[in-house]
């Protein structure tokens, strides 16, 4: 192989042209300031031609995100919500880059489209778009296509949101307490499957595809735990993966939540052979009037509860009774490590910035007790 150099135009920038051993220009590029620049990019570029790397001067952006979208997101079976998500993004890059192709993308080009972006979204949506053109270039990458990382060392702003989105839940251990009551008097009254599946998840903090996916099986009576690994859609009534591999998991109970998911499953039994009603899939949360409760059904009976026993917030949802869970277990003092794993988080990340505030008074709590202690 063989490189030259120009300096070329009223701007005196240099370029440079690779040849392979017939003299045909394999590689080009132009623009840059300095002949060293041009140099540094050149040799790197034919360093990766020698070791088997392949160059696709006409691939867009836009045709490398296809390609990884197709063999990397669509096998995984995404909700129709995170499709849309992947799909806006791929229109964001189809409109600002159009058939550019990908390896003349230099990073001063990426930041520029980076810093458009940010001017109208939050710094959050503006890093998750970044995070996935990232990896569809790593992805190009591993195929041997030979092109620059430009979103290497790209500086992330966005905007400040207007209204920071305040996750609702009970965090009086006595409202908890209350409404774990309720549903227990529910239960001795009445057979009610939205009774049983709030009990559950205010023992478990599940979310609520893990707890619709939940089967007889998942629960283990000699550990006294509950096993998920699945979510379970009731609008399309399909099987849904785990939200993450941190989302397989065994939840610790106890006792009273083990004999109550006992009561439940014979009286299901009962009513299922009366109705003739088969449960093919061996859902915990089942009925033979309504199969698996919907999201709408589970939420409208909760709020129905909380205005009844007068406990705040009183448009709580089924995703505020997981919050609900870590509040309480925050407030007594559970480790925050123990708290995250058993909602399925792989790190504590997500239990600060959602719940700081309540971390906050308990450091202030222990850092009282340590004054306490200092006292001779």
């Amino acid at each position: 192989m063989a490189i030259s150099y120009r300096q070329r135009g009223k701007k005196k920038t240099w370029d440079y042209r690779i040849f392979d051993k017939n003299k045909v220009v394999v590689a080009s590029n132009s623009g840059f300031k300095t002949k060293k620049e041009a140099i540094l990019e050149a040799t790197q570029l034919e360093l990766e031609l020698l070791h088997g790397n392949t160059i696709d001067s006409s691939v867009s952006l836009y045709e490398l995100w296809q390609h990884w979208f197709t063999l990397q997101i669509k096998p995984l079976n995404k909700s129709d919500g995170t499709i849309e998500h992947h799909l806006h993004r791929s229109r964001l890059i189809l409109n600002h880059f159009k058939n550019k192709p990908a390896i003349s993308i230099k990073a001063s080009d990426y930041q520029a489209f980076i810093n458009s972006y940010a001017e109208k979204v939050s710094k959050d949506t503006v890093r998750r778009l970044n995070a996935e053109i990232r990896k569809v270039v790593q992805f190009a990458k591993r195929d041997k296509l030979s092109i620059t990382d430009f979103t290497d060392g790209v500086i992330i702003t966005g905007q400040t949101s207007r209204k920071t989105k305040t996750e609702k839940a009970i965090t009086s251990t006595k409202d908890y307490h209350t409404l774990l009551k309720a549903l227990k008097a529910n239960m001795a009254k009445q057979y009610n499957i939205l009774d049983y599946l709030l009990f559950v998840q205010l023992k478990t903090g599940l979310r609520f595809g893990e707890v619709l996916g939940l089967t007889w099986d998942c629960v283990l009576h000699d550990s006294q735990e509950i096993y998920t690994y699945r979510r379970y859609d009731p609008r399309k009534q399909e099987w849904r993966p785990p939200k993450t591999d941190t989302s397989v998991r065994k939840v610790p109970v106890d006792s009273e939540t083990l004999m109550y998911l006992s009561e439940l499953k014979a009286c299901q039994t009962k009513n299922l052979m009366r109705s003739s009603i088969q449960n093919t899939d061996n859902h915990i949360f089942y009925s033979s009037f309504d199969g698996v409760p919907s999201n709408h059904m589970v939420n409208k009976h909760l709020r129905e509860l909380l205005k009844e026993l007068q406990i705040a917030p009183y448009d709580l949802s089924a995703t505020g009774i997981r919050h609900t869970y870590a509040s309480i277990m925050l407030a007594y003092g559970i480790d925050i490590w123990v708290i995250a794993a058993n909602m399925g988080h792989k790190d504590i990340t997500q239990i600060t910035k959602t719940y700081g505030h309540l971390i906050k008074e308990k450091a202030e709590k222990e850092n009282n007790r340590i004054r306490e202690f200092l006292v001779a």
